[in-house]
């Protein structure tokens, strides 16, 4: 895809398309690495090492929700992966699943490869500028060839954090229509304003319908690490746990670490907070700033998805010139669906200064757009 396309070094280039956190790990992280393999732990485990399910068990209480480590949760080699095994547990050639327009692009290819077939239901602004749900076409895009729903939650690429009563009528639809809900909640660390995560698993009828899918790599910054989860209800997890993926692929001495990040992580996740918020509270007015550009805030996540349609330009374009003149990345809305034409997405992934100069360039690449041709007379 275009956040992650690999390039050689480039003088100046700002990279704000992929996702991926700049932050090192914590020195105590690095430590717990070294001291598991330096005490032998790393051979076979064969499911997941126990107390790494316990400290998951633990953390998604802040939710409210009480998950039986046992039966519950299953490790996995980051978010991909556990998208990869939700996907093969319920998927036969010719069925569908029904995302979000626009929703993260990362969802096409394991779909593809079970032979099944993503649907979208297109979202509608609110007065502030954010993508949400429209039940009415969430409801009419279901038809008998759809094994789930699949939101991110909060949303890559949009930013929304949906609300409690979005989530219940998902729940009724879900349970009315009998499909399973993925729910990808890799970004709940990082909620704004007054929004605060709401989960759908503990939702009446959902225990047995919801998977949620979950990754260390933007709440910890662990994207080359490789730790991820997935929580589910005891029998829903038991067709989870079928999906042929062999031994556990997070190697033991991370998932020891990875259970120190759960109990001792909370002021480096913090200090990422704070930087993340600093960084929008920056972008955004400035994005505003330019002309032909409309910028909400996000209410989670770390990226921005100002709509550019005013300018007249496609979001494919948009991006390219962008990047072969000013040299900074960002990847275009059309890569998230019909819905995403319109709009770029900037990932808040470099440091202030860079991003002070990202507004200096996009100013400059703007305002050098050809003017847009004014629209035809009848």
């Amino acid at each position: 895809s275009s956040t992650r396309a690999s390039v050689g070094p480039i003088p100046g280039l700002i990279n704000l398309g992929a996702g991926d956190p700049d932050f090192d790990q914590p020195e105590f992280v690095n430590k717990a690495v070294y001291e598991a393999m330096r005490a032998g732990q790393t051979h076979y485990s064969f499911t997941g090492e126990p107390d790494f399910k316990e400290a998951i068990s633990e953390y998604y209480k802040k939710y409210g929700v009480t998950v039986d480590p046992k039966t519950q949760v299953l490790i996995t080699s980051g978010g991909s992966q556990a998208i990869f095994q939700a996907f093969g547990a319920i998927l036969d050639p010719g069925d569908e699943i029904l995302i979000m327009d626009p929703a993260y692009q990362g969802y096409n290819q394991p779909a593809a490869y079970f032979g099944a077939k993503l649907t979208r239901a297109r979202q509608v602004k609110d007065k502030k500028g954010i993508f949400r749900p429209d039940f009415r076409n969430i409801e009419n895009a279901i038809t008998s060839k759809t094994k789930a729903v699949l939101i991110c939650n909060p949303d890559n690429p949009s930013g929304t954090v949906w609300t409690k009563k979005e989530l219940e009528r998902l729940a009724d639809i879900a349970n009315r229509r009998d499909v399973i809900v993925i729910s990808d909640e890799i970004y709940t660390e990082f909620v704004w304003g007054d929004q605060r995560h709401q989960t759908i698993i503990d939702i009446n009828g959902m225990w047995e319908k919801t998977m949620v899918l979950m990754s260390f790599s933007k709440t910890f910054a662990w994207t080359g690490c490789r730790a991820g989860y997935i929580i589910a209800g005891p029998e829903l997890m038991k067709v989870v746990n079928g999906v042929p993926v062999g031994i556990c692929s997070v190697p033991v001495p991370f998932q020891k670490a990875a259970v120190k990040a759960l109990k001792d992580g909370w002021d480096f996740v913090e200090e990422m907070r704070q930087a993340y918020r600093k960084r929008i509270e920056y972008m955004v007015p400035r994005l505003n700033e330019i002309e032909g550009m409309e910028c909400p805030y996000p209410e989670g996540a770390f990226y921005l998805f100002p709509d550019i349609s005013e300018l007249g330009v496609p979001s494919m374009k948009f991006a390219m010139d962008f990047f072969q003149q000013e040299k900074v990345r960002c990847a275009p809305g059309a890569g998230y669906g019909a819905a995403g034409e319109g709009h770029v997405r900037f990932a808040l992934v470099a440091s202030m200064k860079d991003l002070e100069e990202t507004c200096t360039r996009l100013e400059r690449f703007v305002k050098n757009l050809p003017p847009r041709a004014p629209p035809a007379v009848p």
